[in-house]
């Protein structure tokens, strides 16, 4: 049966074939322009899924190679100041042996203790070392010196922290190594409730003064923080304000934490000075969270109360047995009835030894130091032992006090106290050398992840090569054929529709 075609359905046939025709030639011509296959949804939802997900890793491994790129100079002058330090150790040994021989005489003993004098000088400033304007050894405290050097000893004036960055997704690894750890002692005790605002920040403690509270549905409170308080009564302020903020010590008993519980949220939670005042800044609960804020360290001095299971960030300090020598005078001390610092400073004092053992000016370790004028007090620790080292009596990482007791031995000509000194000095550059291993194996680490992160932008950017990317060839040849069949789809178009207003006057 033959069916009647309409000239309007030719040309709605004609038009849709070119239409047709004229959006894949648009199509090729942006891939091949646009070197894409991808260039909108719904070209390939799959496609660009995958895609989205491929540039946001490519985005993150970037980050983390920007991350490493930028900070492992941290970690590098960290073995650079310890290789250093290393050096001066063992040119301090090479003299404390040369000043026990026989040739040796007080006048040589003294030109000795002026090179050890510039060997303190090289360890000190190796220690204190900055990079970017920051001291690499002061913990987080990195705005000050972390070590000074008196003719009683050095103090560390940093904290326990580290500076860390994040490597790769969840992972985060500390690019310094504090100065209590590497070249100094800091016992570290934890705060407790009744702990003494004045007792906080290595002893210059919380000036009186008020700061707000604001919580996240915007109820705000002032606390008044009065000269005298402990860490209990701020606590126990900000938790009977009236607001959604609840107090309480951190879980490693080194700052405050605060909690809101604000049921709705309208701004972030918020702690202001009152008056230009500093309370806030040194209870170390300054600025904005969104939600939990957990202070910094409140850095805690010792105090002959302060238990030995509160030292090391309430971990505790186990102590063996140690050896005072000075002079003729020698004992062995044992700490096993001791509970507080105050009960090891005493069984020191008592050992009959001529000696005054003490708490450091920093708070953070103790001093013995000898009541003869002629002679230096030096403490050995016993065997495998690290009590000295880690109380700051010496040996260990206190290099520097070991450094200041030779000088002081060579001043006074007292050759017990240089011979003394050789095994701190023995333990003091294996200190040193464990920080350095310590230090390359993070080294190694990074550039190893810096190296994975590295080769993984190659093979994602491969992959997204291979999911958006157009085939130019492919394309190039569909468009030849497109415009191939617009031709043809023309020409025989111009011979069905060929009627015009004259065919139909005729």
């Amino acid at each position: 049966m033959v069916q009647r075609v309409t000239n309007q359905s030719i040309q709605n046939t004609v038009l849709n074939n070119i239409f047709r025709i004229t959006e894949g030639l648009a199509k090729a011509q942006a891939e091949i322009a646009s070197g894409k296959r991808i260039l909108k949804p719904s070209d390939d939802p799959a496609g660009l899924r995958n895609s989205l997900s491929l540039r946001t890793s490519i985005r993150l491994s970037t980050q983390f190679i920007r991350n490493i790129d930028n900070n492992k100079i941290f970690i590098q002058s960290t073995d650079s100041a310890l290789q250093s330090v290393s050096l001066g150790l063992t040119r301090a040994k090479e003299l404390a042996i040369r000043e026990l021989g026989g040739t040796s005489t007080a006048q040589t003993r003294g030109f000795a203790a002026v090179e050890i004098g510039q060997i303190i000088s090289q360890t000190l400033e190796a220690a204190n070392t900055q990079v970017k304007d920051q001291f690499i050894f002061g913990g987080t405290q990195t705005r000050t010196a972390p070590f000074q050097v008196s003719a009683s000893g050095a103090i560390y004036q940093g904290n326990t922290d580290s500076f860390t960055i994040e490597i790769a997704k969840d992972i985060n690894v500390a690019l310094t190594l504090p100065g209590s750890d590497a070249l100094g002692t800091d016992l570290n005790p934890s705060v407790t409730l009744s702990t003494l605002l004045s007792d906080l920040n290595g002893g210059k403690g919380v000036p009186a003064g008020q700061f707000t509270i604001t919580d996240r549905g915007g109820n705000s409170a002032t606390i008044t923080v009065a000269s005298g308080a402990t860490l209990g009564t701020v606590i126990a302020s900000i938790n009977s304000a009236g607001i959604k903020v609840s107090a309480a010590l951190n879980g490693s008993g080194n700052s405050i934490s605060l909690t809101d519980t604000s049921p709705v949220i309208t701004q972030s939670l918020t702690i202001a000075e009152v008056s230009g005042g500093t309370t806030g800044a040194a209870l170390g609960i300054l600025g904005k969270r969104d939600g939990s804020l957990t202070g910094s360290d409140l850095n805690s001095r010792v105090t002959s109360a302060t238990l030995l299971t509160n030292l090391n960030a309430g971990s505790g300090l186990v102590l063996d047995d140690i050896k005072i020598i000075n002079g003729a005078a020698s004992a062995t001390i044992s700490f096993a009835s001791a509970t507080t610092i105050g009960d090891a400073l005493n069984l020191i004092n008592s050992a009959g030894l001529n000696v005054t053992a003490s708490i450091n000016s920093a708070g953070n370790g103790l001093r013995v130091v000898s009541n003869n004028t002629t002679t230096v007090a030096v403490v050995n620790d016993i065997g495998v032992g690290t009590t000295a080292e880690n109380l700051g009596l010496g040996g260990g990482r206190n290099v520097l006090d070991t450094l200041i007791k030779l000088k002081l031995a060579l001043e006074k000509d007292d050759t017990v106290a240089i011979l003394t000194t050789l095994q701190n000095l023995d333990s003091g550059l294996d200190s040193v050398n464990e920080s350095r291993a310590f230090v390359g194996a993070t080294l190694r680490r990074i550039e190893s992840t810096d190296f994975i992160h590295d080769q993984d932008i190659v093979d994602q950017r491969e992959q997204l090569s291979n999911t958006e990317d157009a085939d130019i060839i492919k394309s190039a040849s569909d468009l030849a054929s497109l415009e191939l069949a617009l031709n043809a789809t023309l020409n025989t178009t111009a011979r069905i529709l060929q009627p015009s207003l004259l065919d139909f006057l005729r």
